[in-house]
């Protein structure tokens, strides 16, 4: 059986300014089984390792805007 291939991407948070902001984040993102992410405010960014058969990178992207994030690149 072959490994299941998992991708890293990362999401650039234009508005994460805090600690708090990432906390956030980071609940949010625990609400997906089997990733792996690193949330840092200081490079206002979100690092994921996930399968693409489970989900897109849309799909983190969607659950981050819920708290009024915005992500960079994308036109609000």
């Amino acid at each position: 059986m072959a490994a299941e291939e998992k991708i890293k991407e990362t999401i650039e948070v234009t508005n994460m300014t805090c600690v708090g902001c990432a906390r956030t984040i980071e609940n949010e993102l625990r609400k997906f089984s089997g990733i792996e992410y690193t949330v840092s405010f200081a490079d206002k960014n979100i690092i994921l390792i996930y399968s693409p058969e489970d989900y897109t990178q849309n799909d983190f992207e969607k659950a981050v805007e819920l708290h009024g994030y915005r992500i960079k690149g994308k036109t609000y």
